[in-house]
């Protein structure tokens, strides 16, 4: 069944391995600062609360002081009715069972002290020193919710203080661990850059003296040597290009034209036709219909061209290459070197091989991605066994 990589040219989708990990630190640091924050929010929450029954312990332990005297005297027979605090609801309780007072609902919890339990806050005093061994004197009030508030405030404040500065420390630190992949990167690219340079004379004198020899005079292994020279080099000429249009492509003119989709393409082939020879492989191609694009040759070249090097490159020997066009767009289609499943979502990004025996810089298809994103070129890869394709659609 085929795999497929959908919208593989979407800007933002092409990601490059210093913004992924970036992304993937502060990401992760996020998550723990978050995990952190939460783990220091329920320690407060917990203090808070611990405060808040430990304040009312001390009232209500204050508040019994005076209370408990004319308690004794009701139990003693001195007077007739139960005593009412003014402060806090009361009851006498023998074990569990209920006495005298009353409270706006029972105590679930009877050890001694002070307690907590859906909305309300009681202490349980035990009566033991008073004479009354299971007596338990009870006094109760509502949580007035003030500390929730006050903590929910606190929390809301310090807590964005900190991720915040937690958040600055995260990106500091990615940042910090990051430059060293920045330099390797930047030193890739002077050197790419100087060997660009030095590749132009010798390619294009190459080229020149092959493209003027007159092979009607040569013998057939001497015209086998002169292909395969020439094969080199309109190899090396197509890498040249690539690294031109990746360093210098900001101080390149971009003119969109009309281009014949059909007959551009088949041009590109013409100068593959080496490289195809090359290597065995046959070239077939499907007009359905006729397609014109608007863009600009330069590019339009380096899309096609890198397409058609890839197939090369990736194709098994004597085997077929097919470049289907379409009202809707093109498609290309070669056997041989599977794209590893773990690698299909990387193969735009740049210096991404799928196979690392085959060579390359890893920029081909990276460039066919900026172009198309450039164009809202939608491009799609779909594999099959051996068999890959690469499916471009033109925005209608």
């Amino acid at each position: 069944m085929a795999k497929t990589v959908s919208s593989a040219t979407n800007v933002r989708a092409i990601s490059f391995a210093e913004n992924r990990t970036f992304r993937s630190f502060v990401l992760l640091y996020t998550l723990m600062g978050l995990a952190i924050l939460a783990l220091l929010g329920l320690l407060y929450f917990r203090a808070s609360k611990a405060e808040m029954l430990s304040s009312h312990r001390l009232s209500m332990q204050l508040e019994g002081e005076s209370y408990l005297p004319n308690l004794i005297k009701w139990m003693q027979g001195e007077r007739a009715d139960f005593p009412v605090d003014p402060a806090y609801d009361t009851a006498f309780y023998l074990g569990q069972k209920h006495v005298g007072g009353r409270l706006p609902m029972p105590p679930l919890d009877f050890s001694p002290g002070i307690h907590e339990n859906r909305g309300m806050i009681y202490l349980v005093i035990p009566m033991g020193s008073y004479g009354l061994k299971e007596g338990k004197t009870v006094m109760m009030t509502r949580d007035d919710g003030l500390w929730l508030q006050l903590y929910w405030r606190s929390a809301a404040m310090y807590g964005t203080a900190l991720f915040v500065l937690l958040l600055l420390t995260g990106v500091g630190l990615s940042r910090l661990f990051l430059r060293p992949m920045k330099e390797a990167v930047a030193l890739l690219d002077s050197f790419i850059k100087d060997t660009t340079h030095e590749l132009n004379t010798p390619v294009t004198a190459i080229l020149t003296n092959v493209e003027r020899l007159d092979t009607a005079l040569l013998d057939d292994k001497q015209r086998k040597k002169i292909a395969r020279i020439e094969t080199a080099a309109r190899t090396i000429g197509s890498i040249y290009d690539d690294l031109t249009f990746l360093l210098l492509r900001r101080d390149v003119r971009i003119e969109d034209v009309p281009i014949d989709l059909a007959a551009f393409v088949k041009e590109r082939v013409e100068y593959f036709q080496t490289r195809f020879d090359a290597k065995g492989l046959h070239l077939e191609i499907e007009v359905e219909a006729t397609a014109n694009v608007v863009m600009d040759r330069t590019l339009a070249a380096r899309l096609i061209d890198n397409l058609l090097s890839n197939a090369v490159k990736y194709s098994d020997r004597d085997t077929s290459v097919l470049v289907g066009i379409s009202a809707e767009g093109m498609r290309l289609e070669n056997t041989g070197v599977p794209i590893p499943e773990e690698k299909l979502s990387h193969i735009f990004e740049r210096f991404a091989r799928a196979d690392e025996s085959r060579g390359g810089f890893g920029i081909g298809l990276h460039l066919v991605a900026q172009i198309a994103a450039r164009y809202r070129i939608r491009i799609a890869v779909e594999t099959e066994g051996k068999r890959t394709r690469f499916v471009l659609t033109w925005p209608r």
